[in-house]
């Protein structure tokens, strides 16, 4: 007789599966991104043009993609925080008056908030529209996962969940701070299927003690015999779930049913992963650039997993997603508008323009009211699927120490370092006083001759 869990799992994804399909026939049938991304960027400016930013660059008059990028300069996110400060500290009753709009004509559902990588803290503007861009992405993906690994269709999965610092945050003027968890980014009727099938309930990422969520979170992970799939953003958050079980492997396991407990002790004691979840299938996780270190050892703890890099998607927009069987993560053509800055040239280039091999930052327009904004998200064109790109993270474009004149950048330290030494389970580069010095954690380190040959 089917075990009940199993068809109530496989009914509750299935669903959700079907709820998913039209977004990825829509984006399988693309036959020119071009097209799709003009019809994009119309959509935008049309919306916005009667914004304090879209008069002040005249979107009204603009008709083609040339005279957007004539008439509109690039952007980071410098250029739009006197607008967000100014949103923050207006009444929540004039936020939706389309005189008063500033940078997009819809309401801040929620400022996401998110560290900027060399300069002050970021608050993202969330609007409906900009919600809706991210499903645009999410929703093919999510597709193309379940029906390429149906096994995971018969489990639960767990999505990480971002625990509070403190309690709910809102701006001055009334607008939240933050998403409540990582699931709302899904859209509402799915939202509320996946919390049946969620292997963490979302109350967790209310816990403001550590300790308290960590230890909520690992128990409600062993509890879940049935878990098939596990998705988190950074391999190392995964690997601080398992360290954690490790260290408090005793008392996490006195919370469990007996059942359960006698169960997996002998596998929470030797590590064996497989034992404790032997339905787990896939882990999605960060796999590119600094991350691929973490998620090598990932892979090596769970070898029965197939472990899939997510895309690039940042709190400002969601670029690319992952496919079965292919390189890099494929550009979500109907979320936002793309160009791409030629690393080596400094020419900015269309979706149509991008060579297999070459470096470009990304750049984007989004319904969130940023227009031409710089991420500084370094990609690699590994390939095509059709008519788009096959993207590859390399690094981040901003991320670079001039305090000697040098202009160190980050990709190529990470490079060289793990050129050298491969097995190199940690290191920082650090300034002291006129140089810098490389601290590296390692069982073995390279000679002189051979740092000086690699430099």
């Amino acid at each position: 007789m089917r075990n009940p869990k199993t068809f109530f799992y496989c009914l509750i994804n299935t669903i959700c599966c079907q709820l998913y399909k039209k977004e990825y026939m829509k984006f399988a049938a693309v036959t020119s991104a071009m097209e799709a991304q003009e019809e994009r960027l119309k959509e935008i400016l049309s919306k916005n043009k009667d914004t304090v930013y879209g008069r002040k660059y005249g979107f009204e008059e603009i008709d083609s993609i040339k005279a957007y990028q004539k008439k509109v300069p690039l952007s980071d996110y410098e250029t739009y925080r006197p607008y967000i400060e100014q949103l923050a500290e207006k009444e929540d009753s004039l936020l939706t008056e389309e005189s008063e709009s500033l940078l997009t004509a819809e309401k801040i559902i929620t400022f996401e908030p998110t560290s900027g990588s060399t300069k002050a803290a970021k608050l993202i503007p969330y609007t409906k529209s900009l919600k809706e861009e991210f499903q645009k992405g999410i929703k093919p993906w999510i597709y193309d996962l379940y029906t390429s690994y149906p096994e995971i269709r018969r489990g639960k999965s767990y999505w990480s969940i971002t625990p509070a610092a403190s309690g709910k945050k809102y701006t001055k003027s009334g607008i939240p701070i933050g998403f409540e968890e990582d699931s709302d980014y899904f859209g509402r009727l799915e939202k509320y299927l996946m919390d049946m099938i969620f292997a963490c309930p979302g109350d967790i990422g209310k816990e403001t003690d550590m300790e308290r969520f960590y230890t909520r979170t690992v128990v409600e992970l062993l509890k879940t015999k049935e878990l098939a799939l596990i998705s988190v953003w950074n391999p190392t958050y995964l690997l601080l779930l398992l360290d954690y079980l490790d260290e408090h492997k005793e008392r996490l396991l006195d919370e469990l049913s007996r059942k359960r407990r006698e169960e997996i002790r002998q596998a929470v004691y030797s590590k064996a992963y497989d034992k404790i979840w032997p339905g787990l299938r896939v882990i999605s996780c960060w796999c590119d650039a600094y991350a691929a270190a973490y998620a090598d050892k990932v892979a090596g703890l769970f070898p029965q997993c197939v472990i899939q890099p997510k895309g690039l998607l940042s709190t400002e927009s969601f670029v690319s997603f992952p496919l079965a069987g292919e390189t890099g993560g494929v550009l979500s053509v109907y979320s936002h508008f793309f160009e791409f800055i030629d690393i080596n040239t400094g020419e900015v280039r269309l979706v149509n323009r991008l060579e297999t091999g070459k470096e470009y930052e990304v750049v984007v327009t989004t319904g969130g009211g940023f227009y031409r904004y710089r991420t500084y998200d370094i990609v690699k064109v590994a390939g095509w699927r059709k008519s788009l790109p096959l993207l590859v993270f390399e690094g981040k474009n901003d991320r670079i120490s001039d305090m000697f004149g040098e202009k160190l950048h980050e990709a190529f330290v990470r490079e060289t370092v793990e050129r050298l030494i491969p097995e190199a389970e940690f290191y920082l580069l650090a300034p002291r006083k006129d140089r810098y010095v490389l601290y590296i954690k390692s069982g073995t380190l390279p000679s002189g001759d051979e740092v000086d040959n690699a430099l």
